[in-house]
């Protein structure tokens, strides 16, 4: 079973830069758009994978990483969601 994500559910993290191939996490892009996905790590870049199969994975190679930036800001633990 995927996880989701709904408006108004509350996203747990752990703050920590550095997460597990696999792990769902807060990145932030070109530093202004913080986005949450699974992270799948490459030998030579990262995927960004959305929870949501309407959305196509982003890939960036090493250069992208640092160019951008790209900054993990932490791994998701829990999610809240009022029923």
């Amino acid at each position: 079973m995927s996880p989701t994500m709904d408006e108004n559910d509350i996203v747990i993290v752990k703050k920590q830069n550095d997460i597990s191939s696999g792990d769902i996490a807060i990145v932030c892009i070109n530093g202004d758009e913080a986005t949450c996905k699974k992270i799948i790590k490459h030998k030579d870049g990262i995927s960004l994978v959305s929870l949501n199969s309407k959305y196509e994975p982003m890939y960036y190679d090493k250069n992208d990483i640092a160019d951008k930036p790209i900054h993990i800001i932490g791994k998701v633990v829990e999610l809240r969601r009022r029923f």
